[in-house]
């Protein structure tokens, strides 16, 4: 049962690091604004979200059934805790240091996503700046009664 957790700790760490890789590939692109390659990196993305999701099912499911043999495990138990109940030895330490490897892959993993998503947010709100000066759309200095003035040049005669 722990070499089992001890796989999926693997498995995860392996996964997290690929997300990571990915995840600069696409930082990269957002900052050259190349979209297409965006696009084309959201399926392999997806299919890594999926596989953590699903890697993390079965830690879970490995933590209930070590949890239904031993009485000292329990749903606020911490990783030092489930540690020390491993037997001695290299498997121990093999847990431990997955564990730790993992810890700082997620850190990263995360840190990468939020840059990201400032990214998207900054790109997002370029491409509105572009589309809102070619519509002619500007935001006057004054407040109306309702907010902001927002006033539109008609560049089109749609009726034509």
């Amino acid at each position: 049962m722990w070499q089992d957790f001890a796989n999926i700790l693997n498995d995860l760490n392996k996964d997290y690091k690929a997300l990571i890789e990915l995840g600069k590939k696409k930082r990269t692109a957002l900052v050259l604004v190349d979209m297409k390659t965006v696009e084309d990196l959201l399926p392999e993305e997806e299919r890594l979200t999926g596989h953590i999701a699903s890697l993390e099912k079965k830690r879970q499911a490995v933590l209930l059934k070590l949890a239904a043999t031993n009485e000292k495990l329990g749903p606020d138990s911490r990783m030092d805790d489930i540690v020390e109940l491993i037997p001695a030895g290299k498997l121990r330490s093999v847990v431990q240091n997955l564990y730790l490897m993992l810890q700082d892959t997620v850190r990263e993993a995360q840190e990468l996503g939020e840059g990201n998503a400032l990214l998207i947010r900054a790109a997002m709100e370029a491409a509105a700046f572009h589309l809102n000066r070619l519509g002619g759309a500007t935001v006057e200095p004054a407040y109306g009664k309702s907010g902001e003035v927002v006033s539109h040049q008609k560049h089109f005669d749609y009726n034509a």
